[in-house]
């Protein structure tokens, strides 16, 4: 059995093919450092991010040949936001180091709701705020493993897995579905959970 494995880091993304017996071949890697526009913000570019994955991942499977299975692994605190018919994103992607809602977070932590700037969650609404305020549009979210499937399957599966989803501060306790009470006070008014990502277990069809 023969895995292609795509690694989305915060200054590179690379793609391997991993075998049967553990070994590692035929590895690329493309440099994606992100941009810093002012101090505590961290951001960069999805579309050329994917570009830069995708690219590593063809040249791994040139190199090998077909492959049994994907596997993907990624920075996941970053959150991206695009729109659903033209598969676009709508506004620089935040990375997980990104600070621009410490204050948030402040805000919503005298209420009862905690959560960290790394994660995901006030992330997301801080996008939404600024592309979509009255919630209305038919928009995806997604951390970069959600978004290079997106781009894998021409948008046909909008999915996460449990590991990811954990830390994006959107879930239930015990993480059987997302807390709508979190989600709804981040977005100001309901919103469709089309939005988020179907999680999936880490490894399925």
């Amino acid at each position: 059995m023969s895995i292609l494995v795509i690694d989305l880091g915060t200054s590179g993304v690379r793609a391997a093919i991993v075998g049967a017996d553990a070994s590692v071949t035929h590895e690329f890697r493309s440099p994606t450092l992100p941009d810093s526009p002012a101090p505590g913000l961290v951001e960069f570019d999805a579309n050329a991010y994917a570009a830069a994955a995708l690219d590593c991942a063809r040249s791994a499977l040139d190199a090998h040949g077909p492959v049994d299975a994907v596997g993907v692994t990624n920075q996941r605190g970053s959150t991206i936001v695009w729109d659903r018919a033209t598969g676009e994103p709508l506004a620089p992607a935040q990375g997980w180091q990104d600070l621009r809602t410490v204050g948030d977070c402040l805000v919503l932590a005298a209420d009862g709701i905690r959560l960290a700037p790394n994660q995901s969650a006030t992330k997301l609404a801080n996008i939404l705020d600024a592309v979509d305020p009255d919630r209305t549009r038919d928009l995806c979210f997604g951390t970069p493993d959600s978004w290079i499937v997106w781009k894998l399957t021409d948008g046909a599966h909008h999915v996460s897995d449990l590991t990811n989803a954990a830390i994006w501060g959107l879930l239930s306790p015990d993480a059987s579905h997302y807390d709508v009470t979190v989600m709804d006070r981040l977005r100001k008014v309901n919103m469709q959970i089309t939005t988020m990502p179907v999680v999936c277990p880490n490894s399925s069809p």
